[in-house]
């Protein structure tokens, strides 16, 4: 990214070294550094950021900005931390490595972490059994957080801090230091979180932590083990499918999934997957509909903020929100960078600071290895406050296994049975179909953003789609040749939840209507419940789970997302059901009204949804005039 040069009013040594609001930022392994001063000023609203004048604005960004989707989150009323930019320069490593300064740094009783580990791993151990395995989400992020206190702290040792950063670590994408006069937040993040320039939009899903040993090389079966892992593998494909969620939303004219690759880092290799789609919104749309990336929140994101809610102590901070630059190209048209504020420091002008670290809490995690897995997040950051390094740390020598063919091999085996439809360029491709072209579909939200990814397959099919929530939801008025009833968090069997309430009201008036519907997921279990079937808690919940099916005479491998389903009931006149033969879980339900799934087509796991999709819309719609009122 490229913000317009802006010549300095001061010395770039006054600059850094005086009392001003300060920025630098190295992105990823670049020989140089970005320098930015200027004026302080606070926001309420992302609208408030960046106007029209042109001046390039670099922010931070609190947590708490997310309830600006509507979704919840507990609050120290942080605002938004804004500088506008009056020099902007870039300084090469070297030299700006040897005009920081080396100053001691003392802490008065440490870091104290909030939970012990064993508290720690309690806690991911009730979320496990109560939230994923009661059905609320497929995996959530529930951070920890280490408190403490520099002794005499100046704007010298922040700058200490952040050279033993920039010493100490590789490969992140950005190694920041703000400082807008009153808060100082120091980080080496891994993980871009939106970048938008000339309309392309791309989003970075990092998931999935190998561990590197202390002084020994990196074992290349030890790494292929890491990317064989189920466990490890799940993870990324969840938050994938998470921001495509997002990038659903954000990019009407398409996008693709590019990867999965290695980032290496000094303590860790991560696994990440690279979206990229285009989009005509502004940017601070485009930024509101990206709050916050599912590695650190959980999914489905809405739900996940309310679990984070119930499990944290406080408020986030600016922890896992976004540090963000807004400016404008050389043709004057917008742009935006940002990274994820995660292997962070937050630190204030009297010493007293915080740094947090979570991991992402799947249905098969080990409480015990997640603990030592937000131990290894924050080493790094860890060692540079409490022992600033003297020298710059050799880049890790594991470049050439991680080129190594078999490797390369083991990331590409991830895509094997993923969704041709996102692999591929969307834009690209025609997807009219003849049977849907032109027809009107609604969308009922059940607070799972998949509803969007619902919405832009069937809109590449032609269809004319609107998404509204079941709250707002009025079948007698609505026209649509076809409803779909999405899927969501929550217990199909609990009516005393106003949520399921309303949902089952949907469903026996889709019903008694003649209209013609789709059911997905927490919607065919409302479905089946309406249908005499019993519907139960499975004792190992199937979230982010790819399981081969027989789908009505065909193998096909697709993706599951739920806690509850369905169990096979005998003979329902004029229904035809797809079921796992030994347990009686009932995978899809087709009727001439009606179909169903407990799978997700529009999931990336699920191999040919997009397929699965059509023959499921022709089916319902070849018939136009009989699916209306």
């Amino acid at each position: 990214m490229h913000l317009r040069y802006s010549s300095p009013s001061a010395s770039l040594d006054e600059v850094i070294h005086g009392t001003g609001p300060l920025v630098m930022i190295r992105r990823e392994a670049e020989e140089a550094v970005q320098v930015f001063s200027g004026v302080q000023r606070h926001c309420r609203s992302l609208v408030e950021i960046s106007g029209d004048n042109g001046v390039n604005t670099v922010c931070a960004i609190p947590f708490s900005q997310i309830r600006e989707r509507g979704y919840e989150a507990r609050s120290e009323d942080e605002p938004i931390r804004c500088i506008d930019c009056a020099l902007q320069t870039r300084v090469q490593l070297e030299e700006l490595l040897t005009s920081l300064p080396h100053e001691g740094i003392h802490l008065e009783n440490g870091i104290q972490f909030d939970m012990s580990p064993e508290e720690y791993a309690a806690v991911i151990r009730r979320v496990i059994d109560e939230e994923i395995g009661r059905g609320q989400g497929a995996n959530f992020v529930v951070a920890n957080t280490g408190r403490g206190t520099v002794v005499e702290m100046s704007r010298a040792k922040a700058l200490n801090i952040y050279r033993s950063l920039l010493q100490a670590e590789h490969g992140s994408y950005m190694t920041f230091l703000f400082y807008d006069g009153q808060k100082y937040l120091i980080g080496a993040s891994p993980e871009r979180h939106l970048m938008v320039q000339q309309g392309t939009v791309m989003m970075n899903p990092i998931s999935g932590t190998f561990r590197k040993q202390p002084d020994q090389p990196v074992s290349k079966a030890d790494l292929l083990k890491f990317l064989r892992d189920d466990k490890e593998i799940l993870e990324l494909t969840m938050v994938l499918d998470e921001e495509l969620k997002m990038m659903s939303q954000m990019c009407g004219r398409g996008g693709m999934v590019i990867g999965p690759f290695l980032k290496n880092m000094s303590q860790l290799v991560h696994t990440e997957y690279l979206l990229r789609g285009h989009s005509d919104l502004p940017v601070t749309d485009l930024l509101r509909m990206s709050l916050y990336a599912p590695t650190v929140t959980g999914s489905p994101v809405g739900n996940a903020c309310r679990i984070l809610g119930k499990y944290e102590s406080g408020s986030r901070g600016y922890y896992a929100a976004a540090l963000a630059l807004f400016g404008r190209d050389m043709n004057g048209v917008q742009i935006l960078d940002s990274a994820i504020t995660i292997r962070t420091a937050e630190i204030e002008n009297d010493g007293t600071f915080s740094l947090r670290a979570g991991a992402t809490l799947v249905r098969d995690s080990d409480p015990e290895n997640e603990v030592r897995e937000t131990q290894a997040k924050l080493k790094a950051l860890i060692q540079c406050i409490l022992c600033p390094a003297a020298r710059r740390s050799p880049v890790p020598a594991d470049g050439v296994l991680l080129a190594d063919e078999e490797i390369l091999r083991g990331l590409a085996e991830r895509n094997g049975h993923l969704s041709r439809y996102f692999l591929d360029d969307q834009e690209r491709v025609d997807n009219t179909l003849e049977a849907v072209r032109g027809k009107k579909i609604t969308i009922i939200d059940n607070e799972d953003d998949f509803c969007h990814t619902l919405k832009h397959m069937m809109t590449s099919m032609g269809a004319v789609v609107r998404v509204v929530s079941y709250r707002e939801y009025d079948c007698a008025s609505d026209s649509a040749d076809l409803v779909v009833v999405g899927p969501g968090p929550g217990d199909p069997n609990d009516e005393d939840d106003p949520k399921i309430q309303q949902l089952l009201r949907i469903m026996r008036g889709l019903r008694g209507s003649k209209k013609k519907f789709l059911a997905v997921c927490l919607g065919h279990q409302i479905l089946s419940r309406e249908l005499g079937m019993e519907v139960v808690c499975q004792e190992v919940p199937s979230q982010g789970v790819q399981e081969e099916i027989d789908l009505y005479g065909e193998r096909q491998r697709v993706g599951f997302y739920n806690t509850f389903s369905a169990r096979r009931k005998e003979k329902i006149p004029g229904i035809r059901m797809s079921y796992d033969k030994d347990s009686g879980r009932v995978h899809a339900v087709r009727a001439d009204q009606f179909a169903s799934f407990q799978f997700h087509p529009e999931s990336v796991l699920t191999e040919n949804g997009f397929r699965i999709l059509k023959e499921t819309l022709t089916h319902l719609l070849a018939d136009g005039e009989a699916s209306k009122t």
